[in-house]
């Protein structure tokens, strides 16, 4: 479980092991927040007032997801390099994010820094069905409020919720994802499904589900509650 494999970092790796990445993952969340939310909350300025739809949702969150992967892609090739970085005695080790987009480019090319980039388009499915849920789910606690606005306590639990529900239901392409961006070579993505499915069948493809779901449900819920806090004072 991930409590049993944080402790096993911790007596391999010590403190550094634990929070490998760690700084070069916090400035990806950063980036990849501020182009998504951005582009998100643009083209809900769009709309009129009142006209509020899920499929209107869903449409606005694909677009702004797309935008997001295109942009941010080459900063989550470094991310995942850095985290994986001493798991395989062939992996290249650099010194930061800036390292590693400079490495990237001058040894394996442009296009490498755009690794997983299909996968991860298709993985636009993943905010859009947060956003979509989160916001469907809004819109029903609303009805009932006062307020007009959402407590801090139920923004993180909406927030989690539509987290897990999207986590679920594209965790196989996440894993498919991950492998790809890992790889110096340049893979098809049914390949590396195929290579998931025969080395360990269909559970392979939600290995580390239960890690998953702890991080992007805690991660999710307080991005949510600061979400709707900084909305209420900006927008």
């Amino acid at each position: 479980g991930p409590v049993e494999m944080i402790v096993r970092i911790f007596q391999e790796e010590g403190i550094q092991g634990v929070f490998k990445g760690g700084v070069s993952t916090c400035l990806c969340i950063a980036v990849s927040n501020f182009v998504y939310f951005y582009s998100f909350h643009a083209l809900k300025s769009t709309r009129k007032q009142g006209d509020q739809k899920p499929t209107t949702d869903l449409l606005y969150a694909c677009i702004a997801g797309c935008l997001n992967v295109l942009i941010t892609n080459p900063l989550w090739v470094v991310n995942s390099r850095l985290r994986m970085a001493g798991v395989n005695k062939d992996s290249v080790r650099y010194k930061g994010q800036l390292d590693g987009l400079i490495r990237i480019f001058k040894e394996e090319g442009v296009k490498a820094l755009w690794n997983g980039t299909k996968a991860s388009l298709m993985l636009v499915s993943n905010p859009a069905i947060k956003f979509t849920v989160y916001e469907f789910l809004k819109r029903r606690v609303m009805k009932g409020s006062s307020t007009g606005q959402l407590t801090a306590n139920k923004a993180f639990v909406l927030g989690a919720f539509a987290t897990a529900v999207a986590t679920i239901l594209t965790y196989p392409l996440q894993m498919v994802q991950a492998k790809a961006r890992n790889s110096q070579e340049q893979m098809a993505l049914n390949k590396i499904a195929a290579t998931i499915l025969r080395k360990n069948g269909v559970p392979g493809f939600f290995h580390g589900l239960d890690s998953k779901l702890l991080q992007a449900m805690l991660a999710s819920g307080f991005m949510f509650l600061a979400y709707e806090k900084i909305a209420h004072f900006v927008l």
